[in-house]
């Protein structure tokens, strides 16, 4: 690992203590095996990496971080960010309208769902994109079909490689470069010769008597002349104690070393079986709050300069074809709370101001509610980007909620110049090589 000052220590601890936002990550995640990892990584690279120096050497060109956030299940755009200057949210909404005398004003007639305090704080410091209109041509209403281009970045044959997979294959082997935080890799993080790492936030338990733990540790050796899927199940077992090893010791000295605590306990997941709940995309809610225990995993390997330049975390339940209201009004404040809190913790440390979280869901709802006071799939919706590095204010042109396609508002912007601009400011390559194509940037970052 890279070496700081215990000054330097001491201050990220303390940031992150101040929100309390470690007692997060002792939620979810248990002493002595902070973290569990899928897929073929030498987890002794990550020592490597980390004495060499910062996470550049793995490969970037601008030091800076990308935080991936998905919402799962289609988040409603339109009751997020919301028009409420316009007679026409009023008239289409109706019994789902947002009362505008809640709204957090953004000017130009938008404002922010009133559940989403920490988002407005960002707005105000200048500190968060609001990109609207996007989407990509020929949609569908598909979670699965859509979530698959958004993550492959291929409108047309969205069964490929992820995005960001394909970044890794091009650019190094090494699958320390991302890091996915949860039981698996997803998609975007997935490319044809390298994946990512996953870290379960929850704890690992090796057999507790000292016959046991030999036992285990015995499964990790290798004999010569074994068949191939035994030496690769003993090198899963060996990555699995590698880790447990490597990175435990960096959040479990988070979690029991909390500085300068202040403030209201924070909330916490149900244990582990909470932490692991991850919706997929068939809308599934998370337990509260999932989206907190993840990031703090991600805020303890930045302040130990862990050298992984892209993270991936999400949060599902968003499906509200049924019940929005009371959906939303439970879903946007973990979100809202875990994004704020996870940038204020790493606001003083460099690794922290040089960090972008972006903010996607597999597609908007249609405009008018259905007949179960909820929103049925729809096409269009807004992508945040937040962070120190990031240009606050609105980008690309809100649809219209009058020019309709079968309900629908119709895109503007196509979703990979939300890529182009990520891969070229903030991981600092050609985004043409990645994206199939050439894509003008906006300029949030």
């Amino acid at each position: 690992m890279s070496e700081v000052s215990s000054g330097e220590h001491e201050e990220a601890q303390a940031t992150l203590s101040r929100r309390r936002f470690l007692s997060l990550a002792a939620a979810g995640v248990a002493a002595g095996g902070a973290a569990s990892m899928i897929g073929p990584v030498l987890w002794d690279q990550l020592s490597r990496a980390g004495a060499a120096g910062s996470p550049g050497n793995l490969g970037s060109t601008t030091g800076r971080t990308l935080v991936l956030v998905t919402l799962y299940g289609g988040n409603d755009g339109l009751n997020t960010v919301i028009p409420y200057k316009d007679p026409s949210y009023l008239s289409s909404r109706g019994i789902l309208a947002v009362d505008p005398s809640t709204v957090l004003d953004l000017g130009d007639g938008f404002g922010l769902h009133p559940a989403m305090p920490q988002f407005h704080k960002l707005w105000t410091d200048k500190h968060l994109a609001i990109v609207q209109g996007v989407g990509f041509a020929n949609p569908n209403y598909s979670h699965f079909e859509s979530m698959d281009i958004w993550q492959t970045a291929q409108p047309d044959d969205p069964s490929g490689t992820g995005w960001l997979g394909r970044w890794m294959d091009k650019t190094g082997a090494d699958p320390l470069r991302a890091v996915s935080i949860g039981p698996t890799v997803p998609t975007l993080l997935t490319g044809a010769k390298v994946q990512a790492a996953a870290i379960a936030p929850g704890p690992i338990k090796l057999p507790g008597s000292a016959a046991d733990v030999a036992l285990y540790r015995s499964l990790a050796d290798t004999s010569k002349g074994e068949p191939s899927l035994l030496v690769e199940a003993a090198h899963s077992n060996a990555d699995l104690l590698e880790v447990n090893t490597v990175l435990g010791p960096v959040l479990d000295k988070a979690r029991t070393n909390p500085l300068h605590l202040t403030g209201a306990e924070a909330p916490s997941t149900n244990g582990s079986a909470a932490a692991l709940a991850i919706a997929n995309g068939g809308g599934a809610q998370s337990a509260a709050n999932v989206l907190s225990t993840q990031l703090s995993v991600v805020a303890n390997l930045l302040l130990a300069d862990v050298p992984t330049e892209v993270f991936s975390v999400e949060l599902g339940g968003f499906d509200t074809h049924t019940e929005q209201v009371t959906t939303q009004a439970a879903l946007l404040p973990q979100l809202d709370t875990a994004v704020g809190a996870f940038l204020d913790a790493i606001s003083s440390t460099k690794r922290g101001r040089e960090t972008v979280v972006l903010v996607y869901t597999e597609f908007g709802r249609r405009v008018v509610a259905n007949a179960s006071a909820g929103t049925d799939h729809g096409w269009a919706n807004v992508v945040f980007a937040a962070g120190q590095p990031v240009k606050g204010g609105f980008y690309g042109e809100p649809p219209s909620l009058t020019n309709l396609s079968e309900g629908n508002q119709i895109y503007n912007l196509d979703f990979r110049r939300v890529y182009a601009t990520v891969l070229d400011q903030v991981i600092g390559v050609d985004a043409t090589t990645f994206l199939g194509g050439k894509f003008s940037t906006v300029a949030f970052v």
